[in-house]
């Protein structure tokens, strides 16, 4: 008896790297979103527009640096010429060359504007910091959406693990209709439609291990990989999450990624009134230029000139009249201003009433649940002593079939109830800015 179990036991380690190798390897929740924050498209997306973000934060785009340019010309001109000089002197050429050559380096830099450009700075260095809140959103939403469709792919297996079990109970009956009938104890109809049940569970089966290799295909998608790649998830739901509900409102109102967001642009939006303003305020700019230029004349009194020298600037400009238009944009970006507050406390209004629905639903679910586990038990004692009946005949077949009926939708809903319960918690942790 030893040997023939050691035998056993030796199959089914030497079955093990083919099942693993046919199946793939195991997935957890956090490798999954590990993959995810790696190759996920939207998250690439949101990273490049952060970085633009972060590259437009210089002082030079506010317009706080000053501008240098090397600027250099050449002009050669061929003409007719004539000039006729006071003393009488007269210069005629019928193709007469002429050339112009200049070369500077010239410096225009805004001193004063209203303080715009100090405006205009921190704007840009908020829309950096904006950058980096929406690429923080889109790692946490898709990572709540990795973890839904994951614990999806749970789910189904779990619906698949109740089948089988469902699947072995009816096979069960349909022996012992069988064996009642070859005894003559039962009628043929409780055999055929024991056999129905047998064959309607497993085509429930089948379509359900099309769900969840259609789940895989989902959550494939989501990691940036080929959609057949082969793996496994866990077997089941663990639900150990019980949060309070204050802490969980203050993480929410301080660190909700969305909302954060849509206060950054509010405040952005703020400091835009502030810049506009700053368009009617008078602009001073200083300028500086070291050139150089020759000019070689082919005919005429003066044949070639060159100069040299170092010019400094400065010019005042002061806007007296723009048709209204000044007024107008400090009135849009105003009311825009006001648009984005408003957003600010719809959002705000938004994740505490979803915060208050996840975790009214994280109660529900967990009476339900408790509720659930006592119809699950009372269920499969149900159907044992269903089954002992129809066993010894004082039953027909339709007692053991309701009673299967009744178990496998106990199991149906249990597992629901476990899904829904983790569905709470992921949520609860999105809107708290905890996953990521």
């Amino acid at each position: 008896m030893k040997s023939v179990f050691l035998s056993l036991l030796l199959m089914l380690l030497a079955s093990c790297p083919a099942h693993l190798s046919a199946q793939g390897t195991l997935l957890s929740p956090e490798e999954a979103v590990r993959i995810a924050l790696e190759n996920n498209y939207d998250i690439r997306i949101a990273q490049g527009d952060a970085d633009v973000a972060h590259l437009n934060n210089t002082k030079g785009n506010a317009g706080m640096l000053p501008n240098v340019n090397l600027v250099v010309n050449e002009n050669f001109t061929l003409s007719a010429f004539q000039q006729k000089l006071a003393n009488g002197n007269e210069f005629v050429s019928s193709g007469a060359p002429f050339n112009a050559a200049n070369a500077g380096v010239q410096l225009a830099w805004t001193v004063f504007d209203g303080r715009r450009m100090f405006i205009a700075k921190n704007r840009l260095e908020q829309t950096d910091a904006l950058g980096q809140l929406n690429l923080k959103n889109s790692v946490q939403t898709t990572a709540a959406n990795v973890l839904v469709a994951y614990y999806d792919i749970t789910r189904s297996k779990m619906q698949e693990k109740a089948l089988q079990e469902v699947i072995a109970l009816n096979e069960e009956r349909l022996r012992i209709a069988e064996a009642r009938l070859a005894a003559g104890f039962a009628a043929q109809t409780d055999a055929l439609q024991a056999r129905i049940d047998l064959n309607q569970r497993k085509a429930d089966l089948i379509l359900q291990k099309n769900t969840t290799e259609t789940a895989k295909r989902n959550l494939n998608r989501l990691l940036a990989r080929a959609a057949d790649t082969q793996f496994e998830t866990q077997q089941s739901i663990e639900n150990i999450f019980s949060p309070d509900f204050n802490s969980t409102r203050d993480k929410v109102l301080a660190q909700n990624p969305t909302l954060l967001s849509f206060q950054k642009s509010a405040e952005i939006a703020a400091i835009l009134v502030e810049e506009n303003r700053t368009l009617n305020k008078p602009r001073v700019t200083g300028n500086a230029q070291l050139s150089a230029q020759r000019t070689d004349n082919g005919a005429g009194f003066l044949l070639n000139n060159t100069q040299a020298g170092f010019t400094v600037g400065a010019g005042l400009i002061l806007p007296l009249y723009s048709g209204g238009n000044i007024q107008r944009q400090v009135e849009t970006a105003r009311v825009a201003a006001m648009q984005a507050q408003t957003r600010v406390d719809n959002q705000r209004s938004l994740v505490e009433t979803e915060l208050a629905n996840q975790f009214a639903a994280l109660e529900i679910q967990r009476q339900l649940l408790a509720l659930e586990e006592e119809n699950l038990k009372i269920a499969r004692e149900n159907l044992s002593v269903s089954t002992e009946r129809f066993r010894v005949g004082t039953t027909n077949g339709l007692e053991p079939q309701t009673a299967q009926n009744t178990l496998e939708q106990s199991l149906a809903r249990r597992d629901l109830v476990l899904y829904n319960l983790k569905i709470a918690e992921l949520r609860i942790r999105l809107l708290s800015g905890e996953l990521q």
